[in-house]
């Protein structure tokens, strides 16, 4: 069940991307950066991840997140390449307070194991018989899932191809991306929103999603 849950949670990929470069002083005009750059969002998964628990028949109806933050860090060169991944510091905090509103999940869970075994105990009772606490269950899904390997899973590098309000992404450096896999983006000054895209778009069921250009999200 732990480990189920964390699996869960935590195999929704996603990407970002934003960046900036501005002209040299004395220049009469910048040239347009586009989309080369670095490009920074803060996303909060937690109705995205709620969702998919909803259909988790063992654990879902004992967990709903408040929040599921995370902040995704992207780059796109002139040539064509491009590298995202998850900041580690938000990926580690995301976690931390996942294990936190897991507690009264598992406290109802672990309640209902009793009532169905005929059991008059409540869940630290229940875990004390077991010989388990609270903290050996957390512990056990960070061994699951630990904030590590959400970043590794999230360490993306490829191609890509921008035009006519469409970005194409390839997940390999040695491959071009395939333009039906585009997803559809609008690009104003320095805010990148992403508007749609197949089912297979790792921001599908997040739209829109909205990236600033820099190493930090906007206010």
């Amino acid at each position: 069940m732990k480990k189920t849950v964390f699996l869960t949670l935590c195999s929704l990929l996603l990407a970002a991307l934003l960046a900036g470069c501005g002209g040299a002083p004395g220049e009469t005009a910048a040239e347009d950066p586009g989309i080369v750059g670095s490009w920074t969002a803060d996303i909060d998964m937690a109705d995205f991840l709620n969702s998919a628990l909803a259909e988790d028949e063992q654990f879902g109806k004992y967990l709903t997140l408040d929040s599921f933050s995370i902040r995704l860090l992207a780059d796109f060169s002139e040539d064509g390449a491009y590298s995202m991944h998850c900041d580690p510091d938000s990926a580690q905090t995301a976690l931390a307070d996942l294990k936190e509103q897991m507690k009264g999940a598992l406290t109802g869970y672990l309640e209902d194991i009793a009532k169905e075994s005929g059991l008059d105990l409540n869940a630290e009772e229940l875990m004390e018989q077991a010989g388990i606490t609270m903290e050996d269950l957390l512990a056990e899904m960070d061994e699951a899932y630990s904030a590590e390997d959400l970043v590794k899973d999230m360490d993306l590098s490829g191609r890509y191809l921008f035009e006519d309000g469409k970005l194409a992404l390839s997940d390999d450096p040695a491959e071009d991306p395939d333009p039906e896999d585009a997803e559809t983006v609008t690009l104003e000054g320095d805010t990148l929103t992403f508007t749609g895209g197949g089912e297979d778009s790792q921001f599908s069921g997040l739209y829109p999603v909205v990236f600033h250009r820099g190493n930090e999200s906007a206010d």
